[in-house]
């Protein structure tokens, strides 16, 4: 039972150093993405339903907020301040501007949002995957 037991923590130890591994290449890939990438995740957050996007955005902003380091101080982090000023955060512009942000600052946590929503909010995780 022991040794069934190691294998399998060190089974899972594994897992999560490739997992670890996966998200930092997401973060710096998220870091120098092109104008055409952006767009094709535009697009893809664009397709969820509006019961989705409602339950995504507070948490996506969440991870936003929680960002250290300055990631959102540009035009995208005004964006997004102008959004939530205006009460438009909960739209599906609102979802393109956190998804962004919130996959330059910390993509395991959205991935694990995404993969943990709704159906379409789980092939949308998948297809961001794909897309970068």
């Amino acid at each position: 039972m022991k040794l069934s037991l190691i294998t399998l923590i060190i089974k899972h130890s594994k897992w999560l150093k490739k997992m670890s591994m996966e998200m930092l290449e997401i973060k710096q890939k998220m870091e120098s993405l092109s104008d055409e990438k952006i767009t094709e995740l535009y697009s893809l957050a664009s397709e969820v339903s509006m019961d989705t996007i409602e339950e995504l955005c507070p948490a996506l902003l969440q991870i936003c907020l929680k960002a250290e380091g300055g990631a959102l101080k540009n035009q995208l982090g005004m964006v997004i301040f102008h959004l939530q000023k205006n009460e438009r955060l909960n739209t599906r512009i609102g979802l393109e501007k956190l998804l962004h942000g919130a996959l330059k600052v910390n993509p395991k946590d959205v991935f694990q949002l995404l993969e943990s929503s709704e159906p379409d909010a789980k092939e949308l995780s998948k297809r961001i995957k794909q897309l970068l």
